[in-house]
Protein backbone atom coordinates (compact mmCIF):
# COMPACT_ATOMS: atom_id res chain seq x y z
CA UNK A 1 0.00 0.00 0.00
CA UNK A 2 2.97 2.48 0.64
CA UNK A 3 4.40 1.91 -2.66
CA UNK A 4 0.82 2.42 -4.85
CA UNK A 5 0.38 5.48 -2.40
CA UNK A 6 3.46 6.53 -3.43
CA UNK A 7 3.02 6.35 -7.06
CA UNK A 8 -0.30 7.88 -6.91
CA UNK A 9 1.05 10.70 -4.65
CA UNK A 10 3.92 11.38 -7.32
CA UNK A 11 1.60 11.38 -10.33
CA UNK A 12 -0.49 13.51 -9.15
CA UNK A 13 2.63 15.48 -8.32
CA UNK A 14 4.16 15.53 -11.69
CA UNK A 15 0.25 16.68 -12.94
CA UNK A 16 0.06 19.44 -11.18
CA UNK A 17 3.77 21.03 -11.93
CA UNK A 18 3.16 20.32 -15.48
CA UNK A 19 -0.22 22.58 -15.38
CA UNK A 20 1.97 25.32 -13.67
CA UNK A 21 4.91 24.83 -16.15
CA UNK A 22 2.83 25.16 -19.22
CA UNK A 23 1.08 27.85 -18.12
CA UNK A 24 4.53 29.37 -17.17
CA UNK A 25 5.55 28.80 -20.22
CA UNK A 26 2.75 30.12 -22.38
CA UNK A 27 2.67 33.59 -20.53
CA UNK A 28 6.19 33.81 -20.73
CA UNK A 29 6.73 33.18 -24.70
CA UNK A 30 3.62 35.57 -24.86
CA UNK A 31 5.54 38.25 -23.12
CA UNK A 32 8.22 37.60 -25.34
CA UNK A 33 6.27 38.30 -28.14
CA UNK A 34 5.68 34.72 -29.59
CA UNK A 35 2.49 33.73 -31.37
CA UNK A 36 -0.20 31.66 -29.97
CA UNK A 37 -0.45 29.88 -32.67
CA UNK A 38 2.88 28.80 -32.06
CA UNK A 39 2.18 27.85 -28.30
CA UNK A 40 -0.55 26.13 -30.08
CA UNK A 41 1.36 23.82 -32.17
CA UNK A 42 4.21 23.38 -29.53
CA UNK A 43 2.14 22.91 -26.18
CA UNK A 44 -0.43 21.19 -28.19
CA UNK A 45 2.90 17.95 -28.46
CA UNK A 46 4.69 19.05 -25.56
CA UNK A 47 4.18 16.81 -22.26
CA UNK A 48 6.07 17.70 -19.50
CA UNK A 49 4.72 14.68 -16.97
CA UNK A 50 5.62 12.09 -19.94
CA UNK A 51 8.97 13.89 -20.31
CA UNK A 52 9.69 14.00 -16.68
CA UNK A 53 8.88 10.55 -15.79
CA UNK A 54 10.40 9.17 -18.51
CA UNK A 55 13.92 10.89 -17.84
CA UNK A 56 13.47 9.82 -14.10
CA UNK A 57 13.14 6.08 -14.68
CA UNK A 58 15.56 5.81 -17.04
CA UNK A 59 18.21 7.60 -14.50
CA UNK A 60 17.36 4.79 -12.14
CA UNK A 61 17.65 2.14 -14.56
CA UNK A 62 13.58 1.14 -15.40
CA UNK A 63 13.62 1.42 -19.11
CA UNK A 64 10.54 0.15 -19.46
CA UNK A 65 8.73 2.46 -17.89
CA UNK A 66 10.79 5.10 -19.91
CA UNK A 67 9.42 3.53 -23.38
CA UNK A 68 6.06 3.29 -21.45
CA UNK A 69 5.98 7.46 -21.32
CA UNK A 70 6.48 6.80 -25.07
CA UNK A 71 5.23 4.28 -26.99
CA UNK A 72 2.63 2.97 -23.91
CA UNK A 73 1.56 6.74 -23.52
CA UNK A 74 0.83 6.92 -27.72
CA UNK A 75 -1.24 3.50 -27.70
CA UNK A 76 -2.96 5.29 -24.60
CA UNK A 77 -3.54 8.43 -26.53
CA UNK A 78 -4.69 7.22 -29.56
CA UNK A 79 -6.49 4.05 -28.54
CA UNK A 80 -8.44 5.57 -25.75
CA UNK A 81 -8.34 9.02 -25.38
CA UNK A 82 -9.53 9.60 -29.08
CA UNK A 83 -11.50 6.57 -28.72
CA UNK A 84 -13.61 7.92 -25.96
CA UNK A 85 -13.85 11.56 -27.83
CA UNK A 86 -14.70 10.20 -31.16
CA UNK A 87 -17.36 8.22 -29.41
CA UNK A 88 -18.79 11.34 -27.41
CA UNK A 89 -18.51 13.95 -30.05
CA UNK A 90 -17.52 12.35 -33.51
CA UNK A 91 -14.13 14.61 -34.57
CA UNK A 92 -15.26 15.90 -38.19
CA UNK A 93 -11.97 18.16 -39.68
CA UNK A 94 -10.45 18.10 -42.84
CA UNK A 95 -6.50 17.55 -41.81
CA UNK A 96 -3.88 17.95 -44.59
CA UNK A 97 -2.96 14.92 -45.70
CA UNK A 98 0.74 15.98 -45.46
CA UNK A 99 0.80 16.21 -42.10
CA UNK A 100 -1.22 12.95 -41.62
CA UNK A 101 1.71 11.19 -43.58
CA UNK A 102 4.20 13.21 -41.78
CA UNK A 103 3.02 11.82 -38.18
CA UNK A 104 2.19 8.38 -39.51
CA UNK A 105 6.07 8.13 -40.70
CA UNK A 106 7.39 9.69 -37.09
CA UNK A 107 8.12 6.91 -35.27
CA UNK A 108 10.23 4.71 -37.79
CA UNK A 109 13.30 6.31 -36.95
CA UNK A 110 13.24 5.16 -33.47
CA UNK A 111 12.20 1.91 -34.05
CA UNK A 112 15.11 1.88 -36.89
CA UNK A 113 17.34 2.71 -33.96
CA UNK A 114 16.14 0.51 -31.29
CA UNK A 115 15.95 -2.86 -32.91
CA UNK A 116 19.72 -3.48 -31.68
CA UNK A 117 18.52 -3.35 -27.84
CA UNK A 118 19.31 -0.18 -27.48
CA UNK A 119 18.86 3.56 -27.49
CA UNK A 120 21.90 5.19 -26.91
CA UNK A 121 23.09 8.73 -26.56
CA UNK A 122 23.69 8.89 -30.05
CA UNK A 123 20.35 7.24 -31.18
CA UNK A 124 19.05 9.95 -28.80
CA UNK A 125 21.00 13.05 -30.64
CA UNK A 126 19.64 11.50 -34.18
CA UNK A 127 15.85 11.53 -32.66
CA UNK A 128 16.30 14.90 -31.46
CA UNK A 129 17.85 16.14 -34.83
CA UNK A 130 14.95 15.18 -36.59
CA UNK A 131 12.66 16.31 -34.32
CA UNK A 132 13.48 19.97 -34.18
CA UNK A 133 13.20 20.67 -38.30
CA UNK A 134 9.93 18.62 -38.30
CA UNK A 135 8.54 20.74 -35.55
CA UNK A 136 9.74 23.73 -37.22
CA UNK A 137 8.18 22.41 -40.38
CA UNK A 138 4.97 22.16 -38.64
CA UNK A 139 5.14 25.26 -37.12
CA UNK A 140 6.16 27.04 -40.62
CA UNK A 141 4.17 25.43 -42.49
CA UNK A 142 0.88 25.57 -40.86
CA UNK A 143 0.38 28.83 -39.82
CA UNK A 144 -2.70 29.35 -42.67
CA UNK A 145 -4.06 25.70 -42.03
CA UNK A 146 -7.47 25.86 -39.92
CA UNK A 147 -7.27 22.57 -37.83
CA UNK A 148 -4.64 24.19 -35.68
CA UNK A 149 -6.23 27.57 -34.31
CA UNK A 150 -5.77 30.11 -31.13
CA UNK A 151 -8.28 28.14 -28.52
CA UNK A 152 -9.58 29.40 -25.45
CA UNK A 153 -6.67 28.07 -23.00
CA UNK A 154 -4.09 30.95 -24.90
CA UNK A 155 -6.91 33.52 -24.93
CA UNK A 156 -7.36 33.15 -20.91
CA UNK A 157 -3.44 33.24 -21.22
CA UNK A 158 -3.54 36.37 -23.07
CA UNK A 159 -6.20 37.95 -20.36
CA UNK A 160 -3.82 36.98 -17.12
CA UNK A 161 -0.79 38.58 -18.82
CA UNK A 162 -2.92 42.06 -18.94
CA UNK A 163 -3.16 41.40 -14.94
CA UNK A 164 -0.05 40.08 -14.29
CA UNK A 165 3.48 41.64 -13.88
CA UNK A 166 5.98 40.34 -16.53
CA UNK A 167 8.04 38.67 -14.06
CA UNK A 168 5.28 36.22 -12.78
CA UNK A 169 5.08 33.53 -15.54
CA UNK A 170 8.96 32.96 -15.48
CA UNK A 171 9.13 32.93 -11.65
CA UNK A 172 5.85 30.49 -11.59
CA UNK A 173 8.38 27.94 -14.33
CA UNK A 174 10.67 27.69 -11.47
CA UNK A 175 9.18 25.62 -8.52
CA UNK A 176 6.94 24.00 -11.29
CA UNK A 177 10.12 22.24 -12.32
CA UNK A 178 10.44 21.35 -8.34
CA UNK A 179 7.56 19.99 -8.04
CA UNK A 180 7.71 17.90 -11.19
CA UNK A 181 11.35 16.75 -10.43
CA UNK A 182 9.74 15.64 -6.87
CA UNK A 183 6.71 14.02 -8.45
CA UNK A 184 8.88 11.92 -10.59
CA UNK A 185 11.13 10.99 -8.09
CA UNK A 186 8.59 9.65 -6.29
CA UNK A 187 6.86 8.27 -9.19
CA UNK A 188 9.68 6.56 -10.11
CA UNK A 189 9.77 5.00 -6.46
CA UNK A 190 6.64 3.55 -6.03
CA UNK A 191 7.05 2.12 -9.52
CA UNK A 192 10.01 -0.31 -7.85
CA UNK A 193 8.14 -1.02 -4.86
CA UNK A 194 5.06 -2.09 -7.04
CA UNK A 195 7.42 -4.11 -9.53
CA UNK A 196 9.65 -5.68 -6.10
CA UNK A 197 6.37 -6.52 -4.31
CA UNK A 198 3.88 -7.91 -7.01
CA UNK A 199 6.37 -9.48 -9.11
CA UNK A 200 5.58 -7.31 -12.71
CA UNK A 201 7.99 -6.32 -15.09
CA UNK A 202 9.15 -2.48 -15.47
CA UNK A 203 8.05 -2.70 -19.11
CA UNK A 204 4.33 -3.90 -18.67
CA UNK A 205 4.22 -1.49 -15.65
CA UNK A 206 5.41 1.22 -17.84
CA UNK A 207 2.97 0.56 -21.19
CA UNK A 208 0.14 -0.30 -19.18
CA UNK A 209 0.03 1.59 -15.90
CA UNK A 210 2.12 4.69 -16.11
CA UNK A 211 1.16 5.28 -19.19
CA UNK A 212 -2.31 5.68 -19.02
CA UNK A 213 -1.62 7.50 -15.53
CA UNK A 214 0.37 10.10 -16.93
CA UNK A 215 -1.77 10.45 -19.73
CA UNK A 216 -5.23 9.91 -18.56
CA UNK A 217 -5.66 14.33 -19.36
CA UNK A 218 -5.21 13.81 -22.68
CA UNK A 219 -8.94 12.36 -22.41
CA UNK A 220 -10.08 15.84 -20.92
CA UNK A 221 -7.70 18.04 -23.71
CA UNK A 222 -9.49 15.98 -26.30
CA UNK A 223 -12.84 16.20 -25.15
CA UNK A 224 -13.56 19.85 -24.15
CA UNK A 225 -12.15 21.59 -27.48
CA UNK A 226 -14.69 18.52 -29.52
CA UNK A 227 -17.16 19.57 -27.14
CA UNK A 228 -17.31 23.27 -27.21
CA UNK A 229 -17.01 22.66 -31.30
CA UNK A 230 -13.41 22.88 -31.94
CA UNK A 231 -12.19 19.60 -32.74
CA UNK A 232 -9.75 20.86 -35.16
CA UNK A 233 -7.73 21.43 -31.52
CA UNK A 234 -8.47 17.81 -30.46
CA UNK A 235 -7.09 16.93 -34.24
CA UNK A 236 -4.13 18.91 -33.80
CA UNK A 237 -3.68 17.31 -30.49
CA UNK A 238 -3.01 14.20 -31.98
CA UNK A 239 -0.31 15.35 -34.51
CA UNK A 240 1.70 17.02 -31.79
CA UNK A 241 1.45 15.01 -29.02
CA UNK A 242 2.71 11.68 -31.43
CA UNK A 243 5.11 13.54 -33.29
CA UNK A 244 6.65 14.84 -29.55
CA UNK A 245 6.63 11.32 -28.22
CA UNK A 246 8.58 9.45 -30.49
CA UNK A 247 11.27 11.96 -31.34
CA UNK A 248 11.77 14.91 -29.12
CA UNK A 249 10.68 13.11 -26.03
CA UNK A 250 12.47 9.75 -26.94
CA UNK A 251 15.35 11.46 -28.01
CA UNK A 252 15.70 13.66 -24.63
CA UNK A 253 15.52 10.40 -22.27
CA UNK A 254 17.77 8.67 -24.53
CA UNK A 255 20.13 11.32 -24.01
CA UNK A 256 19.90 11.83 -20.22
CA UNK A 257 20.04 7.99 -19.56
CA UNK A 258 20.42 5.56 -22.12
CA UNK A 259 17.32 2.68 -22.57
CA UNK A 260 17.82 -0.76 -22.95
CA UNK A 261 14.95 -2.06 -25.21
CA UNK A 262 13.73 -5.32 -24.51
CA UNK A 263 12.68 -7.46 -27.28
CA UNK A 264 8.84 -7.87 -26.72
CA UNK A 265 8.88 -3.69 -26.78
CA UNK A 266 9.88 -4.34 -30.72
CA UNK A 267 8.27 -7.52 -31.61
CA UNK A 268 4.95 -6.66 -29.50
CA UNK A 269 4.09 -2.57 -27.96
CA UNK A 270 5.67 -0.95 -31.10
CA UNK A 271 3.76 -2.98 -34.05
CA UNK A 272 0.92 -2.38 -31.80
CA UNK A 273 1.48 1.51 -31.43
CA UNK A 274 1.92 1.62 -35.55
CA UNK A 275 -1.48 -0.58 -36.16
CA UNK A 276 -3.83 1.72 -33.26
CA UNK A 277 -1.67 4.93 -35.50
CA UNK A 278 -2.59 3.29 -38.77
CA UNK A 279 -5.97 3.07 -37.66
CA UNK A 280 -6.20 6.89 -36.51
CA UNK A 281 -4.81 8.11 -39.91
CA UNK A 282 -6.73 6.07 -42.47
CA UNK A 283 -9.58 7.76 -40.23
CA UNK A 284 -8.58 11.24 -40.06
CA UNK A 285 -8.03 10.45 -43.83
CA UNK A 286 -11.48 10.24 -44.57
CA UNK A 287 -11.59 14.18 -42.89
CA UNK A 288 -14.24 12.45 -39.64
CA UNK A 289 -13.32 10.01 -36.85
CA UNK A 290 -17.22 8.94 -36.43
CA UNK A 291 -18.45 7.11 -33.20
CA UNK A 292 -17.86 4.00 -34.96
CA UNK A 293 -14.85 5.06 -36.13
CA UNK A 294 -14.24 6.08 -31.87
CA UNK A 295 -15.59 2.21 -31.02
CA UNK A 296 -12.96 0.52 -32.79
CA UNK A 297 -10.32 2.12 -30.99
CA UNK A 298 -11.58 1.63 -28.14
CA UNK A 299 -11.27 -2.25 -29.41
CA UNK A 300 -8.01 -2.29 -30.81
CA UNK A 301 -7.17 -0.36 -27.09
CA UNK A 302 -8.86 -3.27 -24.90
CA UNK A 303 -7.43 -5.92 -26.90
CA UNK A 304 -3.98 -4.34 -26.28
CA UNK A 305 -4.62 -4.65 -23.08
CA UNK A 306 -5.64 -8.42 -23.04
CA UNK A 307 -2.78 -9.54 -25.19
CA UNK A 308 -0.33 -7.88 -22.97
CA UNK A 309 -1.06 -11.01 -20.71
CA UNK A 310 0.79 -13.12 -23.11
CA UNK A 311 4.21 -11.24 -23.38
Amino acid sequence: MIEIATFILGIALVVWGTERFVEGMAGSAIVLGVSTFALGVIFGGFDAENLGTGIAAGLKNLPGISLGTIIGSSIFLLGAAVGITSVLVPLEVRVPRKYILLTFLSPLPMFALMRDGMLSRYDGLALLAISLPVIGYIVRDSRHEAFLEEDEEFEEVLEEKEEKPEWYFPTLMLPSIVVIIAGAELLVRGAKGIIQSFGISDTLLGMVFVAAAVSFEEVARMVVPAWKGRPEISMGNILGTVLFFVLFNAGLIALFAPLRVEQSVVAFHFPAMMLILAATSAFMLNGKISRGNGIALIVLYLAYLILNYYF
